[in-house]
């Protein structure tokens, strides 16, 4: 993933504006810190209050939603970064939502953020739990998270790939998978942190020594991924 306009903006001491845009993944909806807090938390303790984060996040949402309330979420705070995460609503049958017109919207909000002057970061969700979740909807779940992939190839937007990083755990450890899950579809805050520690290292921003000590238990799942993907043969994490 390339960072390196985002990283300089930063290291620069430009202000930057980030939104997170997105469905129930992205809206602050329990307790403790959500990933969103994470990243920003971690760039002010590397480079001191440079940015605002945006939360933008609204529970089930889909990309129609997105495109139709772009205008009023995003592009009125002119923001120089936006995440999307969106397709876990999409994918299920009863949105009437089918991948070609997730692929169209995801391109057309890419096309839009872009018209603003602003980085696109694409993330696919984290790993559902597709045993628990209605066949056809965990079957379409898996298809827009490889959707999610096409965009970024075919645009040249990042991407955060957090599902094909989640899916050795899910796959090869499913007890330990859900101990970070509230439901199929749902991180809880011990999965909130992993997703954000991810992040922080994506952007090669780092935590306050204290901090890292109140994240023992993340990182714990961290360094679990880490070993996961380095023994996973190309085919593991696919499915």
């Amino acid at each position: 993933m390339n960072v390196q306009s985002i990283l300089d903006r930063l290291q620069a001491g430009q202000r930057t504006r980030i939104v997170a845009f997105g469905s129930s993944n992205t809206e602050r909806r329990i307790h403790g810190l959500h990933w969103f807090d994470w990243l920003d938390l971690g760039i002010v303790q590397t480079y001191g209050r440079v940015h605002h984060c945006i939360n933008a996040g609204l529970g089930g949402d889909t990309t129609r939603g997105l495109l139709q309330r772009f205008d009023q979420d995003v592009a009125l705070y002119q923001p120089h970064v936006v995440f999307v995460t969106i397709g876990g609503n999409d994918a299920n049958p009863q949105s009437g939502i089918d991948g070609n017109e997730y692929h169209r919207n995801l391109l057309e909000l890419v096309e839009q953020i872009r018209a603003l002057g602003a980085t696109v970061v694409l993330q696919t969700y984290y790993s559902a739990d597709i045993e628990r979740m209605e066949p056809a909807h965990g079957d379409a779940f898996l298809r827009f998270m490889d959707i999610v992939r096409a965009v970024a190839a075919q645009t040249g937007a990042a991407l955060i790939d957090h599902h094909r990083r989640w899916e050795p755990l899910r796959i090869y450890r499913v007890d330990e998978y859900r101990v970070l899950m509230i439901d199929p579809l749902h991180v809880n805050p011990l999965g909130n942190m992993l997703i954000g520690l991810d992040l922080l290292r994506a952007f090669r921003v780092r935590l306050e020594e204290a901090q890292q000590r109140h994240c023992a238990e993340g990182l714990r799942y961290q360094h679990m991924l880490d070993d996961l993907a380095s023994s996973a043969s190309p085919q593991q994490g696919q499915t």
